[in-house]
């Protein structure tokens, strides 16, 4: 996603009794959580600093004096936008982040008529609490075999956490601003635990912290850019990528409370049929020829609550917040609420 979708939360801070602490490597712990992890569900793990890369940070205050993060305030307020760079912000004496990713791809079929599109994250149930689930265990496994603290996010809280992927090594940052990695391309969701255990040490700035700016890696293409309805993805005067929410049919569909749209989303999402989310920045780009359907034990349940689509007679029935919590109780879906799935869905008329 191309920013916080969900309000900043965070797990509570677990610890282990000074009694279990571990004398392992740092290397054995490595492999151990690495292991434990991919058994839960995590398809890809690593390992950084807590410390944002200067250029990673400098790009987010940009973002925010560009005024791209539209109505978001959670984005903008000076101590939250501060804590967000170095980890030790957000637990003491913090030493390592391991950034987790889980593949979330799915294919799509062709959209039926009288449909709207839902974005892929949001076919099944709500990654951000079946994501949490499984950190909850890791973080547990971890207490097991170490004295150390932890504390987790799931796309929430004031953390940089596409930033603090690439510092791992799980990717890099493409011009649509999504973490782009070698194995599933952009389809994947993120999350992260932050410990005070040194398992890998602060330093100045790691090798994998140089170079992590948008786009540096995309070379000369420009499909994701030409895709967008909007023109939301921007080239910045220092030559990197920015996504304008006020422009972004992911942030209006789900974000924007407003009755109604602005005329030109209004336009894109007639045009798009996008009307909860929008993918059209990633099935453009061709690091996703990569993408893998993900398999059962992710957090994309193979059960669909959404679905890839939603029939608007449906949408257009449900005259009650209770008849549409009971049809989406679970699902992404309950971010945009009723009013605005119908208000968005109005729009395909």
């Amino acid at each position: 996603m191309n920013f916080e979708l969900a309000k900043p939360t965070t797990s509570g801070i677990a610890s282990i009794p000074s009694n279990k602490a571990s004398v392992m490597s740092k290397v054995s712990l490595k492999n151990l959580i690495k292991k434990h992890s991919k058994s839960l569900g995590f398809d890809l793990v690593g390992f950084s600093p807590i410390d944002v890369n200067d250029e990673a940070f400098a790009q987010y205050k940009n973002w925010l004096q560009n005024e791209f993060e539209a109505d978001m305030s959670y984005m903008s307020e000076e101590a939250r936008a501060q804590k967000r760079s170095s980890a030790d912000n957000l637990l003491e004496n913090a030493k390592t982040v391991i950034s987790l990713a889980v593949n979330y791809y799915h294919d799509q079929p062709p959209l039926p008529k009288n449909h709207g599109r839902i974005a892929r994250y949001a076919y099944g149930r709500d990654y951000h609490k079946t994501i949490s689930k499984n950190l909850k265990k890791l973080e547990e496994f971890i207490q097991e075999n170490t004295n150390g603290k932890t504390i987790s996010y799931v796309d929430t809280g004031p953390i940089l956490e596409r930033t603090f992927a690439t510092q791992a090594g799980l990717g890099f940052i493409g011009k649509n601003t999504c973490l782009i990695t070698d194995e599933f391309g952009s389809w994947v969701f993120l999350a992260e635990i932050i410990t005070n255990l040194e398992i890998q040490p602060r330093g100045p700035k790691s090798p994998t912290c140089k170079k992590i700016n948008p786009g540096v890696k995309c070379g000369s293409c420009t499909k994701c850019i030409d895709a967008c309805p909007t023109g939301a993805i921007k080239r910045l005067p220092n030559g990197t990528y920015a996504i304008d929410a006020n422009l972004c049919l992911s942030y209006h569909t789900i974000e924007n409370r407003e009755p109604s749209l602005p005329p030109k989303i209004q336009k894109a999402i007639h045009k798009t049929k996008r009307i909860f989310g929008c993918d059209i920045c990633q099935e453009v780009c061709p690091h996703n020829c990569r993408a893998k359907s993900a398999h059962a034990n992710t957090a994309t349940t193979p059960k669909p609550i959404a679905g890839s689509s939603l029939p608007l007679a449906k949408i257009a029935s449900l005259k009650t917040d209770e008849e549409f919590t009971k049809a989406f109780a679970g699902s992404p879906i309950m971010r945009a609420k009723r009013k605005n799935l119908q208000r968005n869905a109005g729009y395909l008329t």
